[in-house]
């Protein structure tokens, strides 16, 4: 009987460390912005949420050099959110289209910022260079900020019009980014 208990406890273990490892963008949420948005009221901007048409969720964090970000101090311009981990494979191969996209779109006004989730500083520092990440990363330590915008799979992207309202969420640069941020930035 002590070794039917020891199984299962051991099965149970695996199945909770399997299952900590399955975010890394197996759950590929998304949201078509053009479509979704035609069919937003512009009541929708006034609920907060992460749908497409939604305000964002407020948040305050800290970036690495230790000056605050928050979705307030982003409001008059696009943004873009990018949430990671250093254990993710798929964020690092991410990291390079993320770190063109920022350099093209930053001198036109679109913020971009990686908001690394629940790594410890020295890993958090230790996957900005791996990874080679050239944008704005802020800590979310505690993933709070994570679960405000329902974080399912890393990495996810959020993008935000310059009031705040997102405008597209998954886990992936959408095929048309590049037109997305040119009509935010053109807003």
């Amino acid at each position: 009987m002590k070794c039917f208990w020891k199984t299962i406890s051991l099965a149970a273990l695996a199945l909770i460390v399997g299952a900590s490892f399955v975010g890394c963008s197996l759950n590929n949420r998304t949201a078509d912005a053009t479509t979704q948005a035609m069919s937003k009221t512009a009541a929708d901007a006034t609920t907060v949420g992460t749908a497409v048409g939604n305000t964002a969720p407020d948040f305050q964090l800290a970036q690495m050099d230790g000056s605050p970000v928050s979705l307030a101090a982003l409001r008059g311009q696009p943004a873009v959110l990018v949430f990671w981990t250093a254990w993710c494979p798929v964020c690092k191969e991410e990291a390079p289209h993320f770190n063109e996209l920022a350099a093209k779109y930053e001198p036109k006004g679109v913020r971009v910022v990686g908001i690394n989730i629940q790594d410890s500083l020295a890993r958090t520092q230790s996957g900005i260079k791996d990874f080679g990440i050239r944008y704005a990363v802020a800590r979310d330590a505690d993933a709070s900020v994570a679960r405000l915008y329902h974080v399912s799979g890393t990495p996810t992207v959020v993008f935000l019009d310059k009031r705040g309202v997102v405008s597209y969420f998954a886990n992936s640069l959408p095929d048309d980014y590049a037109q997305r941020l040119d009509s935010l930035a053109a807003e």
